[in-house]
């Protein structure tokens, strides 16, 4: 049985990678949702177990130190990780999407062999920064998130390799199909399928 395929999306925050991950899942049946575990509280409209699993940091734990997690990674001050038995559905040949921090694309490629990396790009960064505003985030943290914006954005130019696919993200359907479509393209050509 072939091995099912991890597509990681990443960019920067607001840049619309949920609404992309939606779109794939909605339209290619032999996808499923990666869905990570988080420390973070949830956001408004979040649902757990189905945008993230939102633990307490002593759950968190607790399942980390029973082995139950893959790559467990701290980001803003939260920690993340994916479960065990999730990441074990590629080997019935399931594909997975999921969104991933873009300093943890290296480790995750590392980690497993079967990555598609995408990086999503903002098509204007100012519009990409209100988005980041209307979320209603605390001072704090919206003004971490701000800042890192021009960090990410030098690390992916001068580490583009990492990354076997970098889309512009204009909010339209046109984009979400051109994603759709060059993933299908990617997994063809790589993995022969």
């Amino acid at each position: 049985m072939q091995q099912g395929i991890i597509v990681t999306l990443s960019g920067i925050s607001g840049i619309g990678k949920s609404h992309l991950k939606t779109y794939i899942l909605a339209n290619k049946p032999d996808f499923q949702s990666l869905i990570s575990v988080t420390t973070r509280k949830p956001r408004e409209k979040e649902r757990h177990g189905i945008d993230k699993f939102f633990y307490s940091l002593g759950k968190f734990e607790k399942e980390k130190n029973q082995g139950k997690f893959r790559t467990v990674n701290e980001v803003f001050g939260n920690w993340y990780a994916y479960k065990k038995s999730q990441i074990d559905l590629c080997d019935s040949g399931i594909n997975l999407i999921t969104e991933l921090y873009y300093k943890n694309v290296y480790e995750f490629k590392i980690e497993f062999s079967n990555v598609l990396s995408v990086y999503v790009l903002p098509i204007d960064i100012e519009r990409t920064k209100e988005e980041l505003r209307a979320r209603k985030l605390e001072a704090s943290d919206l003004s971490k998130r701000l800042k890192n914006i021009d960090d990410e954005l030098a690390f992916v130019y001068s580490n583009r390799e990492l990354f076997d696919i970098v889309i512009t993200n204009d909010y339209t359907e046109e984009t979400c199909l051109l994603l759709q479509q060059l993933i299908e393209q990617k997994i063809r050509s790589t993995y022969n399928v």
